[in-house]
Parts: C-alpha cells; sequence; structure tokens
C-alpha cells in the first residue's frame, strides 16, 4: 500500500477538521509526546518453545489524548523469521501490518477519528505482539528488533495526536529498540591446550551470557587473565576453569617439558634464544616419522624429531614424512643478546627494590587506581601472569607469593 505526501497531508486536515469540531485545540509545549519500546526478549534452551517462536512485544506510553492517525516500521534481524502479530490493547486494535519479508520490514497503519479507540492512556500499555521464529541452526546470538521511521513503499512516519502535531520527531528519540537474545549455552573453546613453556594461548567463551570469572587449578603451571589468555608457566597439567551462567567450564592444560612444534604448520617457525630441548611433531602419526634436513650441518633432525643446531644462528628446511604424505617446514633459530633490563626482571618487585612484600601489592593497587605512575621497569615486575597488563589478578598473584602460596 502506497501512502503518499498528498494522502497524508489529506488526512492530517480531515483529521484536524474532526478535533475542530470536537473540541478545542491548543497546541502546548507542555504536551507529552507519546513514547514506544520494543521489549527484549530473553531466551535460553530451557525456554525455548518447542516450535522456537518467540514473542516481543511492544508497548506505548504517554499517549494521553490518543492518536488520529499514524504510521511506524519495525525492522527485525535477517536471521529471524516474522510469523504473525497480535493486537494486545487499545491501540493495537486501530492499526493495520503489512509485511514485507524482502527487507525484513513491518509497516504500522492506523487511523481513527476518535481518540477512545486508541491508545488513551498516560501509563505503559501492550500495544502488540510480534511473534518470530527462530531457525533450528541457529544455536545463540543476539537479533536486533528495532523502529524504522521511513520504509514500506517510501512512506514515512507520522504521529498525529489531540494535543500535539506531527511529533514523531519526538517519538524517535524517546522509542527504545529491543532484540531476541538466544543464549544458546555457554560454549569453551578449546576445551584442551598443549602448551611450550612462556608461551601463551586464548580461550574464548561463546554465547556468554553473564561476565566470566577464569580461575587456574596451579597458577605454578599455567596461569590465566581475566580475559581468559593463557600463560604457560613451567612443565606439567592443570585445568583452567570458567564460570558462566551457573556452569563451570574446564579446559585442560599441558605445559610440554620440552619445546615440541607441529611439522604441519605451513608457517616459517624462528626460535629465539632456545632454553629447552626443541622437537618436531608429526600430529596423530600411529607409526614412525621419517625425518629428514636440507641442510643438517646447520639444523640435524634425529629419528624421534629432536632438533640439533650446528650453529648459532642457523636455517634449515625440514620434512616428515608418515603414510606417504610428506610435510616441510622452514625453522630458523636466532640468538640475540638480552640486555640488562629484559633479563633482570623480578615478578612482583613492583618497587624494584630486589624484594617482594606488602609494598609492591601497595603500589600495583595505586597504578591500577591511576593514583601512581608505573616506571617500564617496574611495570615488567609487576605484571605478574604476563598478560601484557597490570590488573587486580597481578596484585592478587603477589599477594599470594608473600604468603607463600605460589
Amino acid at each position: 500500500m502506497k501512502c503518499s505526501s498528498f494522502v497524508k497531508f489529506i488526512a492530517v486536515m480531515l483529521s484536524a477538521a474532526t478535533i475542530t469540531a470536537e473540541m478545542p485545540f491548543v497546541l502546548t509545549s507542555a504536551a507529552t509526546a507519546p513514547k514506544l519500546e520494543i521489549q527484549n526478549a530473553y531466551i535460553t534452551p530451557d525456554t525455548m518453545p518447542e516450535n522456537r517462536i518467540v514473542e516481543v512485544d511492544i508497548f506505548i506510553s504517554d499517549n494521553q489524548s490518543g492518536f488520529r492517525s499514524a504510521s511506524f516500521g519495525i525492522e527485525y534481524d535477517a536471521s529471524l523469521i516474522y510469523t504473525s502479530c497480535e493486537a494486545s490493547g487499545r491501540a493495537g486494535t486501530v492499526f493495520d501490518v503489512v509485511s514485507n519479508p524482502e527487507r525484513n520490514l513491518l509497516w504500522f497503519m492506523g487511523a481513527s477519528s476518535s481518540a477512545d479507540m486508541a491508545a488513551n492512556t498516560a501509563s505503559r500499555e501492550a500495544m502488540m505482539k510480534l511473534y518470530f521464529e527462530v531457525p533450528a541452526e541457529i544455536e545463540g546470538g543476539n537479533f536486533p528488533v528495532k523502529f524504522c521511521w521511513d520504509g514500506m513503499n517510501g512512506a514515512s512516519a507520522f504521529w498525529y495526536t489531540d494535543k500535539t502535531a506531527n511529533v514523531i520527531e519526538t517519538v524517535k528519540s524517546t522509542a527504545v529498540n529491543g532484540s531476541v537474545d538466544f543464549h544458546g549455552g555457554s560454549v569453551m573453546e578449546p576445551e584442551s591446550l598443549r602448551m611450550n613453556q612462556e608461551t601463551q594461548a586464548q580461550i574464548t567463551i561463546h554465547n556468554a551470557a553473564t561476565e566470566v570469572i577464569w580461575f587456574s587449578s596451579d597458577d605454578k603451571i599455567a596461569s590465566v587473565s581475566d580475559k581468559g589468555l593463557v600463560t604457560a608457566v613451567s612443565a606439567g597439567e592443570c585445568n583452567i576453569q570458567a564460570f558462566i551462567d551457573n556452569r563451570l567450564h574446564t579446559c585442560h592444560v599441558v605445559v610440554n617439558a620440552d619445546d615440541i612444534y607441529s611439522i604441519m604448520d605451513s608457517a616459517d617457525l624462528v626460535l629465539t634464544n632456545p632454553k629447552r630441548a626443541v622437537f618436531m611433531e608429526y600430529p596423530d602419526a600411529e607409526g614412525e616419522v621419517t625425518w629428514m634436513s636440507a641442510a643438517p650441518a646447520q639444523i640435524s633432525i634425529d629419528s624421534d624429531g629432536k632438533l640439533q643446531f650446528g650453529t648459532e644462528n642457523c636455517s634449515a628446511r625440514l620434512f616428515g614424512t608418515y603414510n606417504g604424505k610428506t610435510y616441510m617446514r622452514n625453522v630458523s633459530v636466532e640468538y640475540i643478546q638480552t640486555t640488562e633490563s629484559d633479563s633482570d626482571v623480578l615478578l612482583g618487585d613492583a618497587d624494584c627494590n630486589g624484594q617482594i612484600d606488602i609494598m609492591d601489592v601497595i603500589i600495583v593497587n595505586k597504578a591500577i587506581l591511576g593514583k601512581e605512575q608505573l616506571t617500564p621497569q617496574q611495570d615488567k615486575n609487576a605484571d605478574f601472569d604476563g598478560d601484557g597488563t597490570v590488573s587486580s589478578r597481578d596484585a592478587l598473584n603477589i599477594m599470594k607469593r608473600i604468603v607463600g602460596i605460589i
């Protein structure tokens, strides 16, 4: 249905004429403009209906004298499927709805010569209910449902009340958009990690409905930041756990005693100042792997995949063959002389006095609150978990170090 500007103008004139005949018409700045609100719909696997149809309520408030004619649009996320609309109040009964699924748009149009037929209320009142289907392939996410003021066939939104002329701009400024939030259950990725010492890996929680609380079963093996960044500290096994949505997720972490790298990774491997034995690995091989180096005088590799470095700074192309399939990876070794500031880091010694005590905790807390500026060396010493940021977790770990917990 196309609503031209001329038709709207005629509708306004007719409405205005009716108002003049029924009651004195006075424009006043004190008049309260209508407010529109789309309610958020929160869905979990336990509350998702079997037919996967969810309800979104539309409310109106401060529409004290009703409306004579009005139109507005609602856009919805393309992942949702619109199914139907149901009037749920005096206002809802005077609206017709036209659906444009190609644009994910609903356009509402209403007209009345009597304010009593409309939502003549100063309180928050339900106008209508929209019903959307959540496709089965969607396991979680946030899907916006919002007001649109220009839409169907080029029509513009229009809202005309007894006390106020076309106040659509005011309605736009007070309108509240909503969404369908489907928390399909939080998921941890990955659920297991195998890491070399002094390396970091990120754990991600998908479909998180609330704040994630992270902790490690053994900070001496691997620590975790409040963002899920895991730092491998020493060889061993532990669990990194995340508490969310009244559920405990666990990622099992194995920190290697030696440094182990995959031959299947296509990226060049650059080893800087290696501290431990270095092995190449052919993942999922159930039998013997044939190893070969294109430059054994620089880097050799034995039958177990262990590397030997012939010179201080060297490189070679390594090959691993198993079951007729060969992978290749370029490996180089660089020995870099560390500066005193790089090697002289005492984790927890925030005041750089050569010892760890309660003053270090106080300094870290002051830095977090912005009451003290740390020097570059203090910043390195205070970053206890090595995630690149001095936080309350570092202060807690320093306190644990002081009392002997870690």
